[in-house]
């Protein structure tokens, strides 16, 4: 948007407040600048944490390590309640940027130990990726705190709700998102883990985090009933009122009473997981299906698959091993053998020594080989990572690609940029692997399988998507050799037992270098390997088509679960803590000076020099005109219109404003209106010398265009400053009301919703839009006013003084919400009187969906950022006060060696006209032309 700075020159009639003489305009210094330049300041050197503030940062950090020793290698499950307790119980009622800073170092804490495999890529790689992840988990933190504002019955399944939430958008953006880490991948083997056949994984995580809340819960309800037990047993005094009966008092059975709610919470969520039948019977017969794990020569790095084709020849040399131990009758014959991701690290489609390794390992065990190949193509700089079906005659034809690579693990996004700012891009990642699009399942072995690649065992909707396309059995194909022994294979086979029991399918995990495991529909591990060793795995599996409860309803409880988490934050947010408000009474709020220096309540006399004063009792005035005549004719009063596109509605709004308020000027800012707006506004201010025009060059927003005509009225000292639309809705009778209002409110809002106010002729859907769009943004904000986006509204000068106009971004009616919100904050005393809206006749509304979009997120952010914190108990008095921006020459918008057309333009006399150019720039330097930004908007909504 364009600066305030910029603000056009008038073309009305100059006021005399800016005449030779004149005193200086309110908030402005009198005697000039200060001949001495600025002031020193003292730098202040930075003070160390309070000792609280440290203990709570390791308290943090120590909650989250206790979380990641929940998960695999450690796998202390019951840890992972705790920890969500220990944040819990950090973030309770905290203000709401500290409650996401705690969370960041929770999330550290968390995500650095787990993801330690990472750091043979760089420990940069894992400090950029363990800090992006707490920075999305920390989102837990705030929301968690207010759900807590809730009652004790609720906020324990809320926070469980905001936690499936954040893992939802963790397991989705960026890039994707990345999963890994859920608290429900904790819970491999806990009374939980049945619950993922209820309603997946997302159910565990509530399960997990639920659990947490009840045990912050219990302790909060045992630390309060106990201490104040305490201190009566010890004798304190005031621990108790003397005149509260001794049956209210706190006592043993309170306090297990207390405790004891939450404990049974606890329970349930457990009983309820552990009465989740699991069925392991075959429905479709029985599979026997051999692994293979034919071992690399690294354990760990970059160089764990050695050479070209070694991988492919351990795998070789252990499909020969169990075709002889079959041949010797030691293991029976498999009807399918399963290789792992990579296990064919050369193309067998452009290698025939790569071709001839499988068809010797087919043959050998006569039946299907399962092969992880990487192929090239298609075109230059891809590869794919695919699934081969190959039999003892060769490829089958049938083929899994998969789905969901790894961003900077497995294809680099913006690589034509990351490539020149990080080199080693080039060389450790030439090639970027291609999204498969085909099925996810395979017929293989008189029966069709689902097969998963690596990390997409993660991903709730690549697992379910082999089943819901009818697999009986599930294989996960990885390669974790270049992770070393720091968790990741073991993190993954948990991941892969949660999978089996959530669509109840038995399932083979296969590796390059371990753990590979077959598992039971049930989660139980018939069979596992080693890390880093070569192994054989065989078992005879059942094959089952039913499909469980999860199954069925996909990711619905997901969705419902986030939503009920907006709706408790939201909601949070809306019965959220106040602090206590100041007394006021029927004046201003403050009783400080005003910008001249005079005491604001002790100045009764400041305007008797406009005219005869209202008697205080009847409100009438010696001239008999009423209290609201006299709120107009009391103030120097300008009315700012912003125009684009009404010329059907500008004259006759102007001579209403004029006719029903002969004492108040008019100014119009006009974006440059295709259809002449501009051109007749000049014409009215030739007619009317209380009328003036800022002509700008092109559709800036609302916001913007009251930005430019505020910081006009404030350079030319008027008193009050009113918003209107030049569409009719507004009526201009109605300003005397706003105005009289002002006597004991500084910025008072023409309201359509308080009791008196009314709208005519608007469609139900405006109506919902504009009901909604104020309750959230109350509920959002916690201000007291039923209308904050209507558009028409009178500023005390004060108001806008005390607001930096430049840092002014929104636009639309979030623009009417942030100014409304910020005077309320800032302590001045905001007033709403009812009006009338009549919807426009002629003409099209501004209103669209961005501007819906941008309201909706500038008040969330607001709402987080501010902590929903109440008005301040004194009007902001800042010394020096704010500086009303000036005007500054910019460039015009059209060509130099174009011809420049005339436009006329009222003397400041209001006699002879003066002629100026497009863009807007007078004899006397003066220019009219803001940068446009391509954005309009309404005023009400």
């Amino acid at each position: 948007m364009t600066p305030p700075s910029a603000a056009p020159a008038p073309t009305g009639p100059t006021p005399a407040a800016t005449a030779p003489g004149a005193p200086p305009a309110p908030g402005l210094p009198a005697d000039g600048p200060d001949p001495g330049g600025p002031a020193r300041t003292r730098r202040r050197r930075p003070r160390p944490p309070h000792p609280a503030t440290a203990l709570r940062a390791a308290a943090a950090l120590a909650a989250g390590f206790l979380l990641y020793l929940a998960f695999p290698p450690v796998g202390a499950w019951p840890l992972a309640p705790v920890a969500v307790a220990g944040l819990t119980l950090l973030v309770r009622g905290r203000r709401l940027r500290g409650a996401y800073g705690l969370a960041v170092l929770f999330g550290l804490g968390f995500f650095l130990p787990l993801l330690r495999f990472v750091d043979y890529v760089g420990l940069d790689a894992l400090i950029v990726l363990a800090a992006g992840e707490a920075a999305i988990l920390a989102i837990v933190g705030p929301a968690t705190t207010l759900a807590l504002r809730l009652k004790p019955r609720y906020a324990w399944a809320a926070v469980g709700c905001v936690w499936i939430g954040q893992e939802a958008l963790r397991g989705r953006e960026p890039f994707g998102g990345f999963p890994w880490g859920r608290l429900a991948f904790s819970q491999p083997h806990s009374p939980y883990t049945p619950l993922a056949a209820v309603a997946g994984a997302p159910t565990l995580t509530f399960a997990v985090a639920a659990t947490g809340a009840l045990l912050a819960l219990t302790l909060t309800t045992l630390a309060a009933t106990g201490r104040a037990a305490l201190t009566r047993h010890l004798g304190v005094p005031g621990s108790a009122p003397a005149d509260q009966p001794p049956a209210a008092r706190p006592t043993g059975r309170l306090i297990a009473l207390g405790a004891l709610l939450p404990v049974v919470g606890i329970l349930a969520l457990a009983v309820a997981g552990l009465a989740v039948p699991l069925p392991t019977g075959a429905q479709d017969g029985t599979l026997r299906v051999a692994a293979i794990q034919g071992g690399v020569h690294e354990p760990g790095g970059y160089d764990a698959l050695g050479q070209r084709l070694q991988v492919t020849s351990n795998h070789v040399d252990q499909t020969l091993k169990l075709a002889a131990q079959v041949g010797a009758g030691n293991i029976p014959a498999p009807g399918l053998v399963v290789w792992p991701e990579n296990s064919s690290d050369v193309d067998p489609f452009l290698n025939p020594d790569a071709a001839n390794l499988l068809n010797e390992a087919a043959q050998a065990v006569g039946t299907d080989v399962l092969v992880g190949a990487v192929l090239d193509g298609p075109g230059r700089g891809h590869v794919r990572n695919a699934g081969l079906l190959w039999t003892p005659t060769g490829f089958s034809g049938e083929m899994y690609v998969k789905h969901r690579p790894v961003p900077f693990a497995e294809y680099l996004p913006g690589r034509s940029v990351l490539q020149k700012l990080i080199k080693r891009f080039a060389d450790e990642m030439p090639n970027d692997f291609v999204h498969g699009t085909g099925p996810a399942v395979l017929p293989a072995a008189h029966t069709v399988i689902g097969d998963v690649i690596c990390f997409e065992v993660a991903y709730d909707g690549n697992v379910r998507a082999s089943v819901d396309q009818g697999a009986r059995l599930l294989v996960v194909q990885t390669n974790n050799a270049s992770f070393g022994r720091k968790g990741e294979s073991q993190q993954q086979l948990a991941m892969t037992r949660i999978r089996a029991v959530e669509h109840g399918r038995a399932t083979i995990q296969v590796s390059t270098s371990g753990q590979s495991a077959i598992i039971n529909p049930d989660g139980t591990v018939l069979a596992q390997t080693g890390l880093y060793e070569p192994g054989i795995l065989s078992a005879a599996l059942p094959l089952r088509t039913a499909r469980t409860l999860a199954d069925r309803v996909g990711a619905i409880p997901e969705a419902v679960a986030t939503a009920l988490g907006a709706a408790a934050i939201i909601a949070g947010i809306a019965t959220g803590r106040r602090r206590p408000r100041p007394a006021t009474t029927t004046g201003p709020r403050h009783t400080g000076p005003d910008h001249d220096g005079t005491p604001r309540d002790a100045s009764p006399a400041r305007h008797d020099a406009r005219g005869p004063q209202a008697d205080p009792r009847t409100g009438h005035r010696p001239d008999g005109r009423g209290q609201e005549r006299n709120g107009v004719d009391a103030h120097r009063v300008v009315v700012c219109v912003p125009t684009y596109n009404e010329r059907e509605n500008l004259t006759r709004t102007a001579r209403r404003l004029r006719e029903a308020n002969p004492t108040v000027d008019l100014l119009v800012i006009d974006d440059n209106s295709p259809d002449g707006t501009g051109q007749i506004a000049d014409e009215l201010a030739r007619e009317d010398p209380q009328i003036h025009v800022l002509n700008r060059a092109g559709k800036s927003g609302l916001g913007s265009a009251y930005v430019a005509g505020f910081s006009w009225a404030l350079r030319h000292g008027y008193d009050v400053v009113v918003e209107m639309d030049a569409d009719g809705s507004h009526q201009p009778e109605e300003l005397p009301r706003l105005l009289a209002r002002l006597a004991t409110a500084d910025l008072v809002i023409g309201s359509r919703w308080v009791p008196g106010g009314k709208v005519r002729n608007w469609p139900r859907s405006r109506l919902i839009l504009s009901r909604g769009a104020n309750l959230y943004v109350r509920a959002a904000l916690g201000i007291p006013m039923r209308d904050a986006t209507a558009g028409y509204r009178a500023y005390r000068a004060d108001v806008l003084r005390a607001r930096d106009l430049n840092q002014i971004q929104s636009q639309g009616y979030c623009f009417q919400v942030d100014l409304a919100w910020t005077a309320w904050r800032q302590g001045f005393q905001v007033a709403e009187v009812p009006i009338t809206f009549v919807e426009r006749e002629r003409g099209a509304s501004k209103m669209s969906r961005s501007i819906i979009v941008e309201a909706f997120w500038r008040t969330a952010l607001w709402a987080v950022a501010s902590g929903r914190r109440g008005p301040g108990t004194l009007r902001p008095t800042p010394p020096p006060p704010v500086k009303v921006p000036s005007p500054t020459p910019e460039p015009a918008l059209v060509t130099p060696t174009a011809p420049a057309p005339q436009v006329t333009k009222a003397t400041p006399t209001g006699g002879a006209a003066v002629p100026t150019t497009a863009n807007g720039a007078s004899p006397n330097g003066a220019t009219t032309v803001d940068a446009p930004v391509q954005q309009t908007a309404t005023g009400d909504s």
